[in-house]
């Protein structure tokens, strides 16, 4: 009893250490990429009443064609006389309905999700040490701190694994049915849900074939995934109709301008599972930070036609990395594993049957926790000083006043975070959007705006001071004058006023 007790309080401690570094590296600071993007639909959605999930945007009447949004232009799109982000309605909509207390909280419900997951985890016998390490050591973690909709879609995926797991093995239809409505319900957060569920569905095939258990009838048995389909039906006609493709946001901004070779997209693989060198450095692919999970699913795999416990787990994960593999659009930044999530839980089935093998193996495995351990702080470390220079650039932002602020890179222009609901701030990407900026300035008769830009330009933004100085050169032939140049930090800024004719 004791030893259950204090199971229990070490899993209680899990989730509190979730809270307390999100607390630590305030999490509100990371409003500055998608994060931004996802609560900025939120407050939109509710301030908008639920009648649209435009994004409020305050220049709209200065920049109607959104050439100039403040935003990362990779999380956002114009459709149907729009702006939106490449994130689903129902993950918009489940959090604006949250919006009578202060929007600033909301990251912390993922608390709520992780508790969820333990549980689910707790009900179906893992043991403690592994649940502790594939929260704390694989991405899971990392991928829950910040807002996003992972939490709910990871709970969702989770159960509607499990509950189609049973009914393979026992055949009710109950867990036929649970299954689907949970992976049906994951989809409309993300579209690896559909990924999950097939793979999913042609594991079960191929082990009817290899026991000869298969036959055409079960195929009939509606049950198995009528439901999913239902849903998925429901995804596809909602996306066409809202946004002129069946696939949705998520596709429109990512999946259909990712034209890949078949060399390029075994980098993204060989990104995600590993790492690979880019531009700006290698990654922490999903196996570099947990090679426990490697180790666990090599293993399993040789082992798994004698061992029927991890035989259907082994399959889900193998085919299921595979499948994501050939069909991911990106591998995103620092963490690129984040496409796996769903094949945590089928991980967390390997990694409780092959702990006795890795103990067996001590010094191998000292190996193994001790690297896990490394990337895990290394991760954390990362977020931690992120966040600090994140608050840096937002107290220097948060000193700028002015009608229209324009910034030279979206970063800077994302470091205004959730003020953008209700302060002019746009974003002159490049040199050919200075005549742009200045006609629709002309127009609407503006008396002044300031420049933001970096104080030192770095390789990574080395086109900053060209835009800069395009800004101002140009000022004078529209009928203003740029002075006052000002260093704050890292952030430079540039007085404009109309110039007052007599």
């Amino acid at each position: 009893m004791k030893n259950l007790a204090w199971s229990k309080y070490k899993l209680l401690l899990v989730l509190v250490f979730l809270v307390l570094f999100q607390f630590i590296i305030n999490i509100n600071t990371f409003y500055v990429s998608d994060p931004l993007i996802k609560m900025i639909q939120v407050i939109s959605l509710w301030d908008n009443n639920w009648t649209t999930e435009g994004i409020i945007y305050p220049a709209f009447s200065f920049d109607p064609d959104f050439l100039l949004s403040p935003f990362n232009d990779g999380f956002i799109f114009k459709n149907n006389d729009r702006l939106i982000g490449n994130y689903p309605i129902a993950f918009t909509f489940l959090y604006s309905l949250f919006g009578f207390i202060s929007f600033q909280y909301l990251p912390y419900l993922n608390v709520l999700f992780l508790f969820l997951f333990i549980h689910l985890l707790n009900k179906n016998k893992i043991n403690t040490i592994t649940i502790i390490y594939i929260i704390l050591g694989t991405i899971v973690f990392p991928l829950l701190l910040d807002f996003s909709e992972n939490g709910i879609f990871l709970v969702l995926g989770s159960y509607g694994y499990v509950n189609l797991w049973k009914a393979h093995i026992h055949n009710e239809k109950k867990h036929w049915i649970l299954g689907n409505i949970f992976l049906g319900a994951s989809l409309w957060f993300r579209l690896e849900g559909i990924l999950f569920f097939a793979t999913i569905q042609f594991t079960i095939l191929i082990i009817e074939f290899s026991q000869k258990e298969f036959k055409f009838t079960k195929l009939l048995r509606f049950e198995r995934y009528i439901i999913f389909l239902f849903i998925l039906i429901l995804f596809l006609l909602w996306n066409q109709y809202s946004y002129s493709h069946p696939l949705g946001t998520r596709y429109l901004a990512t999946y259909s301008n990712s034209g890949k070779s078949f060399l390029t997209q075994l980098q993204l693989f060989l990104s995600m599972i590993f790492t690979y060198p880019r531009e700006n450095g290698y990654s922490f692919g999903f196996f570099l930070l947990s090679p426990i999970l490697f180790f666990a699913l090599i293993n399993s795999i040789k082992v798994s036609f004698q061992n029927r416990k991890i035989e259907f787990h082994t399959m889900v994960v193998s085919f299921f990395i595979l499948l994501v593999g050939i069909t991911s659009p990106n591998d995103g930044i620092t963490l690129t594993g984040r496409y796996f999530l769903l094949s945590i839980t089928p991980f967390a089935f390997i990694l409780h049957e092959q702990f006795e093998n890795l103990k067996a193996k001590k010094v191998f495995s000292y190996i193994l926790i001790t690297w896990n351990l490394l990337t895990s702080l290394i991760v954390l470390v990362i977020f931690y000083f992120t966040s600090v220079e994140l608050r840096k650039i937002q107290a220097e932002v948060k000193k700028i006043e002015s009608p229209i602020v324009v910034a030279t890179n979206e970063f800077i222009s994302s470091a205004f975070g959730l003020s953008l609901i209700e302060k002019k701030v746009i974003c002159v990407r490049n040199k050919d959007l200075v005549p742009y900026f200045y006609e629709k300035l002309k127009v609407t008769s503006e008396n002044e705006f300031q420049i933001v830009t970096v104080a030192k330009a770095t390789k990574y933004i080395a086109n900053e001071q060209d835009i800069f100085n395009e800004l101002s050169k140009s000022s004078s032939q529209y009928g203003y004058q740029c002075q006052n140049e000002i260093k704050v930090g890292k952030i430079m800024s540039l007085q404009c006023k109309k110039i007052k004719t007599k």
